[in-house]
């Protein structure tokens, strides 16, 4: 009997929980399983992730192989790498330091991934802000335009009067003159 380690879904729809069970190959995903072994919750930040590691290690002792999925979450906890040291009969102490060496580069990973988490806010938070400067200047080029407009038509309009001004001056001492000869001849 092939024997795999694996989830099995509970919960509710979109709010999945699942049990790492040990069962057979050939049941069913929620079917029947052999021994639970613990559990695992996504929705919570950061996942939770309870195992008993003492009958996990007996279950791949005996044969039973992870799925992938379980494979990876034993991997992200270092189970994988505790019990590849127990297969060799690495000693405790060999064991702790080769698992605080691994929590070590955890660390560094983390702070890895969050510094360039925090530069990619950076670089979208520079990105909008360069946005909102490129549209504060379009709009106060609009706005300068349109003032520049503005103050043509009003000195257009400004030279248009002086213009009917001067004309309108020019045809009255123009008429006047014409009047009065119109008086001296009469």
């Amino acid at each position: 009997m092939a024997v795999k380690i694996r989830l099995k879904r509970l919960g509710k729809k979109k709010q999945p929980f699942y049990r790492i069970v040990v069962a057979d190959s050939r049941a069913p995903r929620d079917g029947r399983s052999i021994e639970k072994l613990g559990h695992y919750n996504p929705i919570t930040d950061p996942a939770e992730l309870v195992i008993n590691e003492e009958r996990l290690f007996h279950w791949m002792d005996e044969g039973a192989t992870p799925s992938d999925t379980v494979f990876s979450l034993l991997r992200g906890r270092g189970l994988t790498l505790r019990y590849e040291l127990k297969k060799r009969n690495a000693d405790e102490a060999t064991i702790n330091k080769e698992m605080q060496k691994w929590e070590l580069a955890q660390g560094e990973k983390g702070k890895q991934k969050a510094a360039k988490e925090n530069a990619k806010l950076a670089a979208e938070e520079a990105a909008k802000q360069a946005e909102l400067d490129a549209e504060k200047k379009a709009a106060d080029e609009a706005a300068a335009e349109k003032a520049a407009a503005e103050k043509k038509a009003a000195d257009e309009a400004a030279a248009a009067k002086k213009a009917e001004e001067a004309e309108a001056g020019t045809e009255q001492a123009v008429e006047e003159p014409t009047e009065n000869t119109e008086n001296e001849n009469s």
